[in-house]
């Protein structure tokens, strides 16, 4: 009895200090500062700090912090622009946090950002110090210090648009462009389908006329889609939207301006286009009488934006000869009157709040070649008309007039070859004696084409033998300079 007395006595105790050792840790844990090492599964901030004295807790914390300011980039973005924030603008109060941190759970750090600083990049970015009426700073200045409290790693970006409480900020942007479609065959089709449509811009995403007819379940001809292809084109023209495809045609339509046409063909040509900015844009389109009108809304724009018209050429046809034998005579007749061309750039400039530009991009550089005219001419060339009053037609003639006389005794010879209208002589005189004379007389002009050519001859004691020669002629036209074609005969 004694026995089981003592033994119960000694379980009593055991239980005792068991439960007592269990208590007094957790109400350590819980209620008393820290003195000794973190339990498992500690974590402040993203540092692992089970099992570390404070000392060690420290170390380990301060080094995350420093890891997590150089790796990863917090932005602040505002209509389109990003802007990095500094992360060495947060104050880390460590010690202090690693004295506060529970064991077995994750604790953040404590961390301030001042808000000087956090106003002073929100007018750096937006350019204008109206934008804190309309802006919860402090909502954004809670959330940066949450990123920094758990050294929350990789990029992190912060719009001002979801800071924003008042809306007519965003409504900022508001254009509207109107295109002329009177007379065009699509445009009853255009007022059935798109009349009243509205497109949902959402931020960085992209647009397709073709994608979004299709999601819409509208059809248009291609024709009609290029009109609406078209308005949208010029009606972004003027923001950082960015053109992704776009076809222009062989020639210039009637209904398109020029640097302006964006044309569709139905899985062959597509107008697409995103928007680079967080905040969401709304197109609304009217087709209302002879106009196709599209109005953009939307949030404020980082820049001011405009196109201008910096290059514009006309380009004029050639004229294409061609020969055809269903064409009588020499006449002729005109296949194709031609169509002048033209070239035109168009140029986006962004300008800051200071007047400053910032960008400049050409935003379309189009060319049509010019259509060339085409004339059919006869195959044969035409006839010459000669003069009516010289029935003499063009020649050509190039003679030699040869004479040869071989006499004996003395010879006096003398030889004369004048030209002279229509006439050419060649006169020789031969005396005694041996003589051998040859005159040649070649191609000389004459007004007279085909003339009269006497050669007269003279021979005293001697052998005259006279030979045929050929003179040359030259017909009566001021314009025709060459030799004209003739035949001579020499005289006895």
């Amino acid at each position: 009895m004694q026995s089981l007395k003592l033994l119960a006595a000694l379980l009593v105790c055991t239980l005792f200090i068991f439960c007592f050792s269990q208590v007094g840790t957790l109400v350590t844990n819980q209620w008393l500062p820290h003195t000794n090492s973190f339990s498992e599964s500690t974590l402040i901030a993203n540092a692992e700090v089970s099992n570390t004295s404070k000392t060690d807790a420290l170390e380990k914390v301060e080094k995350a912090k420093n890891s997590w300011i150089t790796n990863g980039t917090i932005y602040l973005e505002w209509a389109g622009e990003l802007q990095p924030f500094p992360k060495e603008a947060f104050t880390f109060y460590i010690p202090e946090s690693v004295e506060l941190a529970e064991d077995s759970s994750q604790n953040p750090l404590k961390v301030e950002l001042p808000n000087g600083t956090l106003l002073e990049q929100i007018e750096l970015l937006s350019q204008t110090s109206d934008i804190f009426s309309a802006m919860d700073t402090e909502k954004l200045k809670k959330d940066l210090e949450e990123v920094a409290s758990h050294l929350k790693e990789g990029d992190h970006t912060f719009s001002f648009s979801d800071y924003l409480v008042d809306d007519e900020v965003m409504d900022q942007t508001n254009l509207q462009i109107s295109m002329n479609i009177a007379g065009q065959t699509a445009m009853k089709e255009l007022q059935e389908v798109l009349n009243g449509k509205e497109i949902k811009l959402r931020g960085s995403e992209a647009f397709s006329v073709e994608t979004w007819l299709e999601k819409e379940e509208l059809t248009l001809s291609d024709e009609a889609a290029s009109m609406f292809a078209s308005m949208l084109f010029e009606l972004i023209a003027p923001t950082n939207f960015a053109v992704v495809e776009r076809h222009i045609s062989k020639e210039l339509p009637t209904w398109a301006s020029e640097g302006y046409e964006a044309r569709f063909q139905q899985e062959k040509m597509d107008f697409a286009f995103t928007n680079p900015n967080t905040s969401e844009y709304t197109i609304t389109i009217t087709v209302n009488g002879a106009s196709l009108t599209g109005e953009l809304k939307g949030g404020p724009l980082p820049f001011t934006y405009e196109v201008n018209k910096v290059e514009m050429q006309t380009l004029s046809p050639k004229t294409v000869i061609q020969y055809s034998a269903t064409i009588p005579g020499s006449g002729s007749r005109v296949k194709e009157t031609g169509k002048n061309g033209s070239y035109v750039q168009l140029v986006r400039t962004a300008t800051d709040a200071s007047g400053q530009i910032t960008e400049t991009i050409v935003y379309s550089e189009d060319y049509y070649a010019p259509i060339q005219r085409v004339e059919l001419h006869a195959l044969t060339q035409p006839v010459v008309t000669t003069d009516p009053t010289n029935p003499n037609t063009i020649g050509n003639n190039t003679g030699t007039n040869t004479n040869t006389n071989t006499n004996n005794g003395t010879n006096i010879n003398t030889g004369t070859n004048t030209n002279i209208g229509n006439t050419n002589t060649n006169t020789n005189t031969n005396t005694s004696g041996t003589n051998t004379n040859t005159n040649n007389t070649s191609g000389n002009q004459n007004t007279n084409t085909g003339g009269t050519n006497s050669n007269n001859n003279s021979n005293t004691g001697g052998t005259n033998n006279n030979n045929t020669g050929s003179g040359n002629g030259n017909t009566n036209d001021d314009d025709n300079e060459d030799p004209g074609s003739g035949s001579g005969y020499i005289g006895k």
